[in-house]
């Protein structure tokens, strides 16, 4: 569990690390989802759908107080909406480097 989001979860959930555990499990299985959504998207080049999938991803990881993840969808929102290709799959290859670690 990424120490950041440890501590921000516990704060939140007054230390039941339980809930914690649940909670964070949950995370990292929807942004692994998220990525592999936004990696199809992108190739599809659906754009509109790569927007929303970013927005997605990043209330997910502000839930969490995942910061890295969550600049990283914000970014991504900008650049689907720009329609860059190239931002974008790097952004895309990002969020999955994120979410494979979590």
């Amino acid at each position: 569990m990424k120490a950041v989001c440890s501590e921000y979860l516990k704060g939140q959930f007054g230390g039941d690390e339980s809930v914690v555990e649940e909670i964070y499990a949950e995370y990292a299985r929807s942004a692994r989802e998220k990525a592999e959504e936004a990696s199809a998207a992108l190739k599809d080049e659906r754009y509109d759908d790569l927007d929303r999938i970013a927005h997605a991803a990043k209330g997910n990881a502000l839930a969490v107080g995942d910061q890295e993840s969550m600049e990283t969808a914000v970014a991504l929102r900008a650049a689907a909406k720009a329609r860059d290709r190239g931002e974008s799959a790097a952004l895309v290859a990002r969020l999955k480097e994120l979410a494979a670690v979590l």
